[in-house]
């Protein structure tokens, strides 16, 4: 981003570095936007990945696991 603009994938990636917080991108929602990471890449034969550092993609399976344990889901 601009200089001038916050940075919002760097404070994402700050509260998973200082507060473990998860940080699940739904696969295919990232996958209609361009966004890969390493295994994706190999699968569809792509040169690299794009998914920033303490991002993870994942499927509905991994929400509806974590669903069962947790005490809120926060979705936007």
């Amino acid at each position: 981003p601009a200089s001038d603009e916050y940075d919002l994938v760097r404070a994402w990636q700050k509260l998973n570095t200082q507060h473990g917080v998860a940080l699940n991108i739904c696969v295919a929602a990232a996958l209609r936007r361009g966004i890969i990471d390493e295994t994706e890449a190999g699968r569809l034969a792509l040169p690299s990945a794009n998914l920033q550092p303490g991002f993870t993609l994942s499927g509905l399976g991994a929400l509806a696991e974590a669903s069962l344990t947790c005490d809120r889901v926060v979705q936007f």
